[in-house]
């Protein structure tokens, strides 16, 4: 039993060996150490304008989105402002046709109803005529007279058709006026609707002079003043991003090159759990280790230099000392 209780040991310490073999040594060949890397940036202006407004002072943290400096341009605000104008006029100006013509129709219906007025006032009262000369007509004749032969009668049947002839000319002139006025109206907002295009790609041409802050950074220096005047690709302010986008890695004795493309997982030295997933984008030449990468020896230790792109975004500080596998 003590000899087997003995096997049992070393089998177990033996695994547990192969375990921390596998678990933390695995491809240790592949690794290599590095520092994180980001470049500060400049934010330009691309036109001539005017700074009419600064919201960061140097050193301030910024986070993206955040509006920077704001730009205007005194020829594009003029042509704005009439364009708006412009649009303004011609809206009113539509309003103005479709109340015409609604007080033209108006009118041509009044006029010419009084004229159907008093048509229907002459048949009423010839209608009276026509059925009092009816009543007598039958009370002293043997046999009734045929009523289409009556002068009354004729005189009613001409006076309807006045009547319908001028109902006739009433919806002629009201079709005519609505049409010209939907033609007109219609052109009005053709050139309103193309105004307006105008006026929004302008609106955001001026929209696109502010220049706002497209990530976490910290504001490094600002090269401008309000009220100053710029001219096109003048540097107005520079940002620091807050956490790196590269990894410069270095091959130290004979580790083996990653293609580019490689993917690769960069972990901090001094936090375990700060990882993030990178990809191999380039190589350098044999330089010499930073002095943060130097071992505490006298000699020095040179490595080639690999560049990785990093995932965004991630827990790294600045020039921060990573493993790279």
């Amino acid at each position: 039993m003590k000899i087997n209780g003995y096997f049992v040991f070393v089998a177990l310490s033996f695994v547990l060996m192969l375990f921390i073999s596998v678990r933390y040594f695995r491809s240790a060949g592949n690794s290599s150490v590095g520092i994180t890397s980001a470049s500060g940036f400049n934010i330009n202006s691309e036109r001539s304008a005017t700074v009419q407004k600064i919201w960061v002072v140097p050193g301030q943290q910024v986070k993206a989105g955040d509006v920077l400096v704001e730009l205007t341009i005194f020829e594009l605000d003029l042509e704005l402002d009439r364009l708006q104008s412009r649009i303004v006029t011609l809206q009113s100006e539509r309003l103005e046709k479709s109340k015409l013509a609604r007080s033209e129709m108006a009118y041509v219906k009044a006029e010419q109803g009084v004229e159907i007025e008093k048509i229907n006032s002459s048949i009423a009262q010839l209608e009276s005529e026509l059925e009092l000369n009816k009543k007598l007509t039958s009370e002293f004749a043997d046999s009734p007279s045929n009523e289409k032969d009556n002068p009354t009668y004729k005189k009613i049947e001409a006076l309807k058709l006045q009547r319908t002839r001028y109902e006739e000319a009433i919806a002629i002139k009201i079709s005519d006026i609505r049409q010209e006025s939907e033609t007109e109206e219609t052109l009005l907002s053709n050139q309103i609707r193309l105004l307006e295009k105008e006026y929004t790609l302008l609106q955001g041409e001026k929209n696109n002079l502010n220049k706002v802050a497209t990530a976490q950074g910290v504001v490094e220096n600002v090269f401008v003043k309000e009220g100053e005047q710029v001219n096109a690709f003048t540097s107005l302010l520079s940002v620091n991003p807050i956490h790196p986008a590269t990894v410069v890695g270095y091959l130290v004795g004979k580790k083996t090159a990653l293609p580019v493309g490689t993917e690769v997982i960069v972990r901090a030295q001094e936090n375990k759990e700060i990882t993030a997933t990178g990809k191999v984008i380039g190589y350098g030449s044999m330089v010499a280790l930073p002095d943060i990468l130097q071992k505490s020896t006298a000699v020095t230790a040179y490595g080639r230099e690999f560049f990785i792109e990093i995932s965004q975004p991630n827990g790294f500080a600045n020039g921060e000392r990573v493993l790279i596998r």
